[in-house]
């Protein structure tokens, strides 16, 4: 950094300290901030002191949501007992689940539960006697 950097940030710092002091009143000593306060060095040349009006409406613009093109989608119920619930409503069968579809109403989809691998055990021939041959 060079001593004519060093003066000059020196020299705006002072005059800054005077301007802010000078200027201040009990609503903009009170104003919380959400953002870090920028540098000096990066403060703009032809105001000091920042406005209640500018610094809102920053904070606004950090407040507003990234992306407004999220469209939420509802899911499927998973249910154990499916049923239509309006004349549009079909079955399907797909990786043995049954499902529910409707293009009308888009909240009547429904997914049955999938059985679980033990309570589909094909059961052989020696499992099935009460009586057990040993």
């Amino acid at each position: 950094m060079s001593l004519v950097s060093r003066v000059c940030t020196r020299f705006i710092q002072g005059s800054l300290r005077a301007i802010t002091f000078s200027n201040t009143n009990q609503s903009n000593r009170n104003f919380h901030m959400m953002v870090k306060p920028m540098p000096v060095t990066c403060l703009p040349k032809f105001s000091f002191t920042p406005d209640a009006v500018s610094l809102t409406s920053g904070i606004q613009r950090l407040l507003a949501p990234v992306s407004a093109a999220l469209t939420h989608v509802a899911g499927f119920k998973v249910k154990g007992r499916l049923k239509r619930r309006c004349k549009d409503c079909y079955f399907v069968i797909r990786e043995q689940r049954h499902y529910v579809i409707c293009p009308t109403h888009r909240r009547h989809k429904q997914m049955s539960m999938k059985k679980r691998d033990y309570k589909s055990w094909i059961l052989t021939h020696a499992t099935q006697s009460k009586v057990r041959p040993y």
